[in-house]
């Protein structure tokens, strides 16, 4: 099935009129009022409908460049499995709020600093002209950070997304740092999709709250899920991956693995699914492994569409076995995009961190190396696809001239196929 034909039925938004937000509006005074009044009725039209129109939304935009939305960021915690998560979340974004610079700390040691690559503006207001908005909840990878995929999470706000991604706290760039506070990969596994389902449920507390900064923000009945790595293998739990834990452990002892730390120790649920979620998309995934051990495909579980996005060079979670495979094992719809050149941290704001916090290089070649694609065009070929397929599968735009697998492949892109 490709996506022309998968596209139908859906109910799709029609776009709202072209923004005219950035036009000046001055009200006069006394005297003023008065020469004012003695302008043409017809005059006098013109200039409410030029009002109403800066009440307008802005009109969808392709996804080649960044959306028409100023975007906004905020930080908010929540408590899940007896840990305090930080969340970050980005908006559509009106008035107020300073210019942000992300910053990476390992406790109360600050690492870097780096700019808002699209100008956000910290708790700067909500746009409510667009409210309420599609919403994505992002996974970061193994030992990762909440902020190592801004390039991502700032270019779908700029969309009209909300995006909100957690810490998962034990499996993050911190206790990379610290190792005596890392916990095994297997328990992360098991409790990452919980951490997913938590930060979305703070969201829509946040969103439900009339008094709330965030009030009307989230549209609950367009949710996507995302993430990159780790975080790719968590999006798909999230999607409903299951796992026949037993036949994990057995395929662990005689094979090792990616996930094998600590599996023998772990609670770890057979689905994880979070119903609430009708799209997803895994970047570079791991762990399919324990999606594939047993006799049963965990995949064929898998109801939603998906979108899967590797690269031909990445040594860590190679493409046939973990992005191709996996891909082949989904119902549908699902599709697979390829970037040529790309490695595992070509989908991560990593190669900029290694640079500004002059780390060697060879801790994250794999992506970042002489051979790899420029991460910043990597970056754009992953934005666009990603945001077409959200823009698509949540709000039943037409994007088929970015997902039309057919259509002739823009440079980078190694190759495009649905199902």
């Amino acid at each position: 099935m490709n996506v022309a034909s998968s596209r139908q039925g859906l109910s799709a938004r029609r776009p709202a009129p072209e923004s005219t937000a950035g036009a000046r509006v001055t009200r006069y005074p006394g005297v003023m009022r008065a020469l004012l009044y003695l302008l043409s009725a017809a005059a006098l039209t013109g200039c409410a409908d030029e009002e109403r129109a800066l009440d307008a939304p802005p009109s969808a935009r392709a996804p080649d460049g960044p959306g028409p939305y100023r975007i906004g960021v905020t930080t908010i915690q929540v408590t899940s499995a007896g840990r305090t998560l930080p969340i970050e979340i980005w908006y559509p974004a009106g008035a107020g709020g300073e210019p942000e610079q992300y910053v990476l700390k390992v406790g109360v040691l600050e690492l870097t600093r780096i700019d808002s690559p699209r100008g956000a503006r910290r708790d700067a207001k909500l746009d409510r002209r667009g409210a309420p908005y599609p919403t994505v909840l992002f996974s970061h990878g193994n030992g990762g950070t909440r902020i190592q995929s801004v390039y991502l999470t700032e270019f779908l706000a700029s969309h009209g997304f909300v995006v909100a991604a957690p810490d998962h706290v034990g499996n993050t760039f911190a206790e990379q740092i610290n190792q005596g506070n890392a916990i095994p990969a297997a328990k992360a596994a098991a409790l990452r999709p919980g951490d997913v389902s938590r930060a979305l449920d703070a969201l829509l507390a946040r969103s439900a709250n009339a008094t709330d900064p965030l009030s009307g923000a989230v549209d609950t009945a367009h949710l996507g899920v995302a993430g990159h790595s780790f975080g790719g293998f968590t999006a798909l739990r999230v999607a409903g991956a299951s796992i026949d834990a037993a036949a994990v452990l057995d395929d662990c002892k005689q094979n090792g693995g990616l996930v094998c730390d600590g599996w023998q120790d772990a609670e770890m649920p057979s689905s994880s699914l979070d119903a609430r979620f009708i799209a997803a998309v895994a970047q570079a995934p791991g762990g399919a492994q324990a999606m594939f051990a047993g006799s049963r495909n965990g995949f064929a579980d898998v109801a939603m569409p998906v979108l899967i996005e590797g690269g031909t060079l990445d040594a860590l979670t190679p493409w046939k076995p973990e992005q191709e495979q996996p891909w082949t094992s989904l119902k549908g719809p699902a599709s697979l995009l390829s970037v040529g050149g790309a490695g595992h941290f070509s989908f991560s704001d990593m190669c900029l961190l290694v640079e500004n916090l002059g780390l060697s290089v060879k801790q994250f070649e794999d992506g970042c190396g002489p051979d790899n694609i420029p991460y910043a065009d990597a970056h754009g070929i992953i934005n666009r696809y990603t945001t077409a397929f959200f823009q698509h599968t949540l709000l039943g735009v037409d994007t088929s001239d970015v997902l039309d697998p057919i259509a002739p492949l823009p440079t980078g892109v190694a190759s495009f196929q649905t199902k």
